[in-house]
């Protein structure tokens, strides 16, 4: 088949922090099908990125002809945007998958983390978010009644979540997680010495990662006897960064660095570590939690959202509400060795079984051809 995929912020050089998690998709699509990856709105150009071709456009009206032009059998949308149900969906005579990963489909009050009261930046995104809300409901309204398009979402908690801040019931979905390259984040054996190794890699652009909170429960773990036998990296870069690592500088068990890292350097790092500290205020999957699970990490998490799918509490992480129970969780770990190698080779294992590349891929592409 002939597949297009739809995606603003597809990786490539420039932008390698972009949509990861679709490239990782698109290139095992590609080993089966031709895919043609189509981004906007940029300076028209074309790009390769890993063997796959990406092609950018500036306006709807020449990305809609390069679509015609390029004559898919399917259409594959990653973080729908209302102008394309007119422009693209109901000009294109060929079935549409549309993967729902938060933004787009979330009412304005799950995102309050983000904002203050009564500043003029939280009504502005309430009126931008309600107009959203209300294309989307009609998109879902055109969905339920003619086929054409369906809807994969990468949890029952966003499945769920949509239905209620939309008010629709969606008929055409299928809940996929995220793809894991259990191949790249490869399981290798920890000892338990690597219960005292914790590594932190998040952005630090929204309040929504919660890096407060773990920042909250190293402070709190300061006072603890066995604390200088610990090491933390914090790493990951965002305007909160400063602001949010400013308690810890006075440690000097705590590594600070501001910056990002390629897809795949994170193995590597990985490697050096034994539990990822990945408190979260909103998450549809955790990809970057998922990863570090795959690799042998131990993830001490959230229990809110759709975490508690990924994660089974003092079996393969640790789910917690606060700065209080991470804490808790990591000086339980430090006296129990066995329990962390026994949770390492468990949070691995449990990744291999969900959200395996192979596993998810197969059942996208299933999903796909008969679409």
């Amino acid at each position: 088949m002939k597949l297009l995929v739809l995606d603003e912020n597809y990786p490539h050089i420039e932008n390698l922090m972009g949509d990861v998690f679709v490239h990782v998709r698109v290139k095992e699509y590609a080993k089966h099908h031709t895919v043609k990856v189509v981004s906007f709105f940029k300076e028209p150009s074309v790009l390769e990125y890993e063997g796959i071709s990406i092609e950018f456009f500036n306006d709807t009206e020449a990305l809609l002809n390069a679509i015609l032009h390029f004559n898919p059998d399917k259409i594959l949308i990653h973080f729908y945007q209302s102008w394309m149900l007119q422009m693209i969906i109901k000009k294109v005579d060929v079935p549409v998958l549309i993967w729902v990963h938060g933004y787009e489909a979330l009412g304005w009050y799950r995102r309050l983390f983000n904002y203050s009261w009564y500043s003029p930046v939280l009504l502005r995104y309430i009126k931008t978010n309600t107009i959203q809300q209300f294309h989307f409901r009609k998109l879902v309204k055109f969905s339920n009644a003619n086929n054409k398009v369906g809807f994969v979402f990468v949890s029952k908690w966003m499945r769920s979540i949509t239905e209620q801040d939309t008010f629709s019931a969606i008929k055409n979905a299928a809940i996929i997680a995220n793809p894991i390259d259990t191949d790249l984040f490869a399981f290798k054996p920890k000892d338990a010495s690597y219960r005292k190794k914790i590594l932190l890699l998040r952005s630090f652009s929204s309040n929504k990662y919660a890096n407060d909170i773990a920042a909250g429960a190293i402070s709190l773990l300061s006072a603890k006897p066995f604390f200088k036998e610990l090491e933390f990296t914090i790493m990951g870069k965002g305007p909160l960064f400063d602001k949010v690592t400013a308690p810890l500088r006075k440690f000097g068990n705590v590594k600070l660095d501001e910056k990002m890292v390629r897809q795949k350097d994170i193995p590597a790092l990985h490697a050096k570590f034994g539990i990822f500290l990945c408190p979260t205020r909103q998450d549809a999957q955790g990809v970057s939690m998922c990863e570090a699970m795959s690799s042998g990490l131990v993830p001490l998490t959230s229990n809110n959202t759709a975490i508690p799918e990924f994660v089974q509490q003092g079996t393969s992480g640790f789910l917690t509400k606060d700065a209080k129970e991470i804490a808790a969780a990591i000086e339980t770990l430090y006296y129990n060795p066995g329990l962390f190698t026994n949770m390492s080779h468990k949070a691995a294992a449990a990744i291999r079984r969900t959200c395996s590349l192979d596993v998810i891929v197969k059942t996208e592409l299933s999903l796909i051809e008969k679409t």
